[in-house]
């Protein structure tokens, strides 16, 4: 009589999933930092919103949406080639967003945050 394995192994992550989620990782680690609003991270299937006021959800993904369009239409127009991020600071608030693989990422800060900091956390 053979005995049945009651615990399965779950298949070995490929290299595209353990990438994934080192950059959530990093992004719920950046968020803890008190003067981070929040985080939307995009890809071809899913989005994760972590924004500390849930009653801006909407309001910040209409503005990393906006900004992304708006991003690739100033690119593809002026011919700026490969743009590693963009920043549109405004009276208080501080948007960075930026593509990590098949990632869209759009973080908001306070003004003051350095945010090259982050994208350098990001892809350390």
């Amino acid at each position: 009589m053979t005995s049945k394995n009651e615990f399965q192994e779950s298949p070995p992550k490929n290299k595209f999933q353990q990438q994934n989620e080192t950059l959530h990782l990093k992004l719920q680690n950046i968020k803890t930092e008190k003067e981070i609003i929040g985080y939307i991270i995009r890809d071809a299937k899913s989005a994760s919103v972590d924004i500390k006021d849930p009653t801006k959800i909407i309001d910040y993904a209409l503005l990393a949406s906006t900004l992304h369009d708006s991003g690739e239409s100033i690119i593809s127009a002026f011919e700026l080639g490969k743009v590693n991020n963009i920043v549109v600071e405004g009276k208080d608030v501080k948007v960075l967003t930026l593509t990590i693989g098949d990632n869209r990422i759009s973080i908001f800060m306070n003004k003051n945050v350095n945010h090259n900091t982050i994208y350098k956390d990001l892809h350390s």
